[in-house]
């Protein structure tokens, strides 16, 4: 931006107005692919650059678009956003686990074996449960291991009429927590001793079936907790 000095309308008069023009663009560049909108921003050193890499929420905003990923690539970040999130929407039958990712929208995967991590987070009623209930249907019809843990004896406690490894309690939840932990590093070192082991491949590599620990409530478990539990429980580095 540049500002400039104005004389008015009358050049012998002195003028207090200024005025801006833009005098640097950065560049942008879009494409819309099924169902995302790609957006790549320049990114040169210069004194914009930090904006231009936090532009995230205002293109969440301007764009009525969420966002879906974030990159840096050498020159550019490439934002990946979700447009039009009605019509991408999908029914709970709809929802299917292959190849490692697990199916959210028409368009959104979940990549659990390079993600392995998800965080389910909003208001009382918005619909979390069921959002659970579904992934675990969906990872069991995929030959998943799974253990669930609901510290509230609420909906997920109910379940463990019709599937086993569920606790609520919290002496069954600290056991679970233990033997899950227990089970995985036994499991990588297992792992280690297989003939086609290689560094830097995961259990899928070596035809494992994926194991998955569902914590509903876990900030409530954690509250439950004396100061010596919680550490022990925060101490373990699950995978």
């Amino acid at each position: 931006m540049e500002t400039s000095q104005d004389n008015g309308i009358f050049k012998n008069l002195p003028s207090n107005e200024k005025k801006e023009r833009i005098t640097y663009f950065p560049k942008m560049y879009y494409r819309m692919e099924n169902g995302l909108l790609y957006i790549h921003t320049e990114i040169t050193l210069g004194k914009y650059q930090d904006q231009l890499l936090h532009l995230e929420k205002k293109l969440e905003t301007d764009v009525y678009c969420e966002l879906v990923s974030k990159e840096l690539h050498d020159s550019y970040v490439e934002y990946v956003l979700l447009y039009d999130t009605i019509a991408n929407r999908i029914t709970i039958n709809e929802v299917r686990a292959e190849n490692g990712k697990l199916r959210l929208m028409k368009n959104v995967w979940w990549e659990y074996e390079k993600l392995p991590h998800m965080l389910i987070v909003d208001r009382t009623g918005g619909g979390k449960t069921y959002f659970i209930l579904t992934i675990i249907e969906t990872l069991l019809r995929c030959d998943s291991m799974m253990h669930v843990l609901d510290s509230k004896n609420a909906d997920l406690a109910d379940i463990s009429a019709v599937m086993p490894e569920v606790y609520y309690k919290k002496e069954d939840i600290t056991a679970c927590i233990d033997r899950f932990y227990n089970n995985m590093m036994e499991r990588s070192e297992t792992m280690k001793l297989m003939e086609n082991y290689k560094t830097g491949k995961n259990y899928a590599y070596l035809g494992l079936p994926p194991h998955f620990l569902i914590f509903d409530e876990y900030v409530a478990f954690m509250e439950m907790l004396m100061t010596k539990e919680n550490v022990a429980v925060l101490n373990k580095p699950y995978h």
